[in-house]
């Protein structure tokens, strides 16, 4: 990125790492992509007890993901003056959090719910290391990350309200590794 910091990102300090910041905000865009495409896929594809209003679930997950997380993730990288990734496929290549396997089962709904929760951790974990290292050198992509931090927060606890109590201690058995 050429220019001048304070003037396209909005006040960004001089001891800012910005290829970090822009880093870490391509491997964001990605993951929100990804996870939008796989509460899509997974609103499709669960069967079984409860399975209509655990669609509609990762249904409104999945436009929260794209429409409000990846939007505003590109209008932060356009201050940067930096697109994103014009190649679908590159998503997946640059996504750091990549999103756990699907079950093969379409009535494994604790399964489906596992991997999303295991999805929204690697983001929450991601928001934090942003907000860590924008914090008092970029206020603009440090309140974004707050913000996203936030909602992926109140994402997991949703999801995780959806799994029967074998589930939870499913989870929490897979979480121990």
């Amino acid at each position: 990125m050429s220019g001048n910091p304070s003037i396209l990102g909005k006040e960004i300090s001089p001891k800012a790492d910005v290829g970090a910041i822009v880093e870490k905000l391509l491997g964001a865009y990605a993951d929100e992509w990804v996870a939008g495409y796989y509460y899509m896929l997974t609103a499709e594809l669960v069967q079984g007890p409860l399975s209509g209003v655990v669609a509609e679930q990762f249904r409104r997950e999945a436009e929260e993901e794209i429409t409000k997380h990846a939007a505003a993730i590109a209008s932060r990288l356009a201050e940067l003056g930096v697109e994103p990734p014009r190649e679908f496929s590159r998503l997946w290549e640059i996504s750091p959090c990549k999103y756990p396997p699907l079950p093969e089962d379409p009535y494994d709904v604790d399964g489906f719910i596992i991997a999303a929760v295991k999805a929204e951790a690697c983001a929450v974990k991601a928001y934090r290391e942003l907000y860590d290292l924008t914090h008092g050198v970029d206020p603009v992509t440090e309140e974004l990350a707050e913000e996203l931090l936030a909602d992926e927060v109140r994402h997991r606890t949703e999801l995780m309200s959806l799994l029967t109590r074998d589930g939870m201690e499913r989870l929490r058995r897979e979480l121990e590794g």
